[in-house]
């Protein structure tokens, strides 16, 4: 026991927390973040992905089985939009 602390943790007969233990984000703050990262990365796929679906020829859109007014209103959205 070399602290006054450490022995006051012993005497209560808890384990002593780490002294890091301060640092840490409550879950919900990681979960936020990572929610944030994944959607961050998925705007430049979404912005690729709408504007090629625009230069698409209609018959394109027939082989993936949606017309010229849903491809429209599908490039109409943001890219921060899903």
């Amino acid at each position: 026991m070399s602290n006054l602390a450490d022995r006051l943790t012993a005497a209560r007969g808890r384990r002593a927390r780490p002294a890091n233990d301060n640092h840490l984000l409550p879950a919900a703050t990681v979960r936020w973040f990572a929610w944030l990262s994944a959607e961050c990365a998925a705007w430049p796929r979404r912005w690729r992905s709408r504007a090629e679906l625009a230069r698409f020829a209609d018959r394109d859109l027939r082989d993936l089985g949606i017309n010229r007014a849903q491809a429209d209103r599908e490039c109409a959205k943001p890219f921060w939009r899903a």
